[in-house]
């Protein structure tokens, strides 16, 4: 019987190409649901499968041949229970998958078979030491916000202005804003990569425009002229946008908001932030540039408590 579970949807597969199949699962079919109706299993497919097994065993070696022959009921059920978990595996990786763009959900980075090439979990990683002590980030009256800021939630987000994933995550900010109209808005805390040029000078940029009260519109303007930013570079953004350049400069050379940028920093180094984009709502992180269904996913729920 323990085999006819297993070979039940092996059996319905290959049915699909070969009517020799067919019947051998409708085979299983029978012999389970009269197992589960406590009626005797007329079929002697678990027969068949021992003998197949061990017939090709005794070829290559009698012992593990006889081994398996007496030990058939204990080896079918071992091979129940790894069935078992293989199958609850691959449920909750499709699910989290379809829930949250990832195998094994919003924080995940690592390997999925159905997301091989890794596109809604890469970000810019950190050489970090994971903190004893994990203090989740909060909200803060002089880093900006982005959105309506009337919102009922804001998601907070670290990001570097250098990172190509932090840039790919751009239009999935901007949907999730779209689709919740006023109750949703981001609060991006830069976190500097150390690898990526001119990760400090953009952070520093971002930081001096919001004194000129340009934030919003510079933000995005760095992602979108991300490659090749140079000092002369940031500033000519700022003059396109109708910023003073000569404050915008001197702000700039000076470098007069890296204590801000450094404690940005130091925020997402304390809540275990080990690369870029991570976004945090209410507490559940989101690691990588994830689909728009992973966050509102997340959002709907908080948004219910």
């Amino acid at each position: 019987m323990v085999l006819c579970l297993i070979a039940l949807p092996v059996f319905a597969v290959m049915g699909i190409f070969s009517f020799k199949y067919r019947k051998l699962a409708l085979e299983s079919l029978n012999c389970l649901l009269r197992t589960a109706t406590f009626r005797k299993c007329r079929s002697s497919l678990d027969e068949q499968i021992k003998g197949s097994i061990t017939g090709k065993l005794i070829r290559l070696s009698p012992k593990a041949s006889v081994f398996v022959y007496r030990n058939y009921k204990i080896l079918s059920f071992l091979a129940l229970l790894l069935f078992a978990f293989a199958s609850y595996g691959s449920a909750v990786g499709i699910y989290n998958y379809v829930q949250y763009g990832n195998c094994n959900g919003p924080e995940d980075v690592g390997f999925c078979v159905l997301d091989p090439t890794g596109q809604n979990s890469k970000l810019s990683e950190l050489d970090i030491d994971i903190p004893t002590k994990v203090i989740l980030p909060e909200l803060e009256a002089n880093d900006p916000i982005i959105g309506p800021k009337s919102a009922e939630l804001t998601v907070i987000e670290f990001g570097c202005y250098a990172c190509p994933y932090t840039k790919k995550a751009e239009p999935i900010v901007e949907e999730v804003i779209a689709y919740y109209k006023g109750k949703v808005n981001f609060q991006f805390k830069t976190m500097l990569i150390p690898h990526h040029a001119a990760s400090l000078e953009a952070a520093l940029a971002a930081e001096c425009s919001i004194e000129q009260g340009k934030y919003e519109q510079y933000h995005s303007l760095l992602f979108q002229s991300q490659t090749g930013l140079t000092e002369d570079s940031l500033v000519q953004l700022a003059g396109s946008i109708g910023m003073d350049t000569g404050e915008f400069k001197a702000c700039l050379e000076t470098q007069k908001f890296k204590d801000e940028v450094s404690a940005d920093t130091l925020q997402g180094y304390q809540a275990a932030v080990a690369g870029t984009p991570t976004f945090f709502v209410n507490g559940q992180r989101i690691t990588g540039p994830k689909p728009f269904r992973t966050f509102k996913t997340i959002i709907d729920r908080e948004l219910k408590k």
